[in-house]
């Protein structure tokens, strides 16, 4: 499955746009601050309903103007559709599957992705916001028990600080944390021990050097719904006192370890690290393979930050999908490493144009 057309309309700085793609390798190639990294964006939100992770809802929507549109045409003939709409303060959203209003939970799960951008080149070492993103990214895509217990759960948990913060009684959204939070927990879980079966095997092969190395899960919640509310009243009066909750999916984080338990972070080098991340989207992708679906990749200026035998691993990971969009500012530097067939556009000047060399791509889009 793959993306065969694309309409934007007032995304970004993408403000009319139509393009046709084939399977395989598109480049986006052009500066900083062209549109590259908003259409990758366009395409994640469009299927994924997912924004970045520097992104507000409100910066989606082209400057002065109160409504964006995605249109995506899929391979199988299938036309998903997003519009959202923000006037005073309020966003309407809408979306639909060959022109009928679906639920947001039947549009999420139309098209896997997966997605490499700049700031998981640190999912190791900074915050744990972004190992989350990683967890939720992968787990949204499989499960729509999970997707819902996401809502819900961010639902509770917001009515909880807010119980805290004026002093209400908050039993009632203890029972909905631990209801839902428990089975993110028990998700997540699972997937580190996916990830503790295939990570090491995975590593064999990007770094030899790297053996022994295991994901440990710092759960912030419980498995058990019983337990995590035993654990959410013991911390009552020290979340009353902080106006916060202080456990729950929502501080859940992960860490890689070597043998005997010795943190990685600062004591592999960075190319090791970087190596690690990139198990970790391969990790993904078998993941998601696993459990039935066939993922788009959306890549986002992150070649140049392998070394060359990392740069060929990740373009031999690329190959694997059907269908990969990949931005740079070097292009360059990349293309004797790119397949014959890849579709190149260049984005110059406030305008996407069609391909350079290969493919048969067709379609011109100004990005105003």
């Amino acid at each position: 499955m793959y993306i065969k057309q694309v309409a934007f309309q007032n995304f970004r700085n993408l403000s009319n746009l139509e393009l046709t793609f084939n399977p395989g390798f598109v480049i986006l190639s052009g500066p900083n601050g062209s549109g590259k990294t908003n259409f990758l964006e366009a395409l994640y939100f469009g299927l994924a309903l997912r924004r970045f992770p520097t992104s507000a809802l409100d910066q989606l929507i082209n400057n002065k103007q109160i409504f964006f549109r995605l249109r995506l045409t899929m391979s199988d003939g299938r036309v998903v559709e997003v519009f959202l709409e923000r006037t005073e303060g309020r966003s309407k959203q809408q979306l639909k599957i060959n022109g009928q209003a679906v639920s947001r939970d039947q549009f999420a799960r139309q098209q896997a992705m997966i997605s490499f951008l700049p700031e998981d080149l640190n999912l190791l070492t900074h915050s744990p916001a972004g190992r989350r993103r990683f967890l939720d990214e992968t787990l949204s895509a499989v499960s729509a028990e999970y997707r819902h217990a996401m809502q819900q759960y961010n639902q509770a948990l917001k009515q909880r600080n807010l119980a805290l913060a004026q002093n209400t009684a908050v039993e009632i959204w203890d029972e909905q944390l631990a209801d839902f939070g428990s089975v993110i927990t028990k998700y997540r879980q699972e997937f580190v021990d996916f990830g503790n079966i295939h990570l090491r095997e995975i590593l064999t092969t990007l770094s030899p050097q790297i053996l022994n190395v295991q994901i440990v899960y710092h759960a912030g919640g419980n498995t058990e719904k019983s337990e995590f509310v035993r654990r959410l009243e013991i911390t009552r009066p020290h979340d009353m006192e902080r106006l916060t909750t202080s456990i729950g999916p929502h501080r859940d984080d992960f860490e890689v370890l070597m043998a005997g338990d010795q943190p990685i972070v600062g004591y592999f080098s960075r190319g090791q690290l970087r190596a690690i991340t990139l198990g970790l989207k391969i990790l993904e992708k078998e993941y998601l393979v696993k459990s039935g679906h066939t993922p788009i990749m959306l890549l986002d200026d992150v070649f140049s930050e392998f070394d060359s035998i990392h740069q060929q691993q990740l373009l031999e990971f690329l190959k694997s999908f059907e269908q990969v969009f990949f931005t740079t500012a070097h292009l360059e530097e990349i293309k004797d490493f790119l397949p014959h067939n890849s579709q190149i556009f260049n984005i110059d000047a406030g305008a996407i144009s069609p391909p350079a060399r290969g493919g048969d791509g067709e379609g011109v889009g100004d990005v105003q």
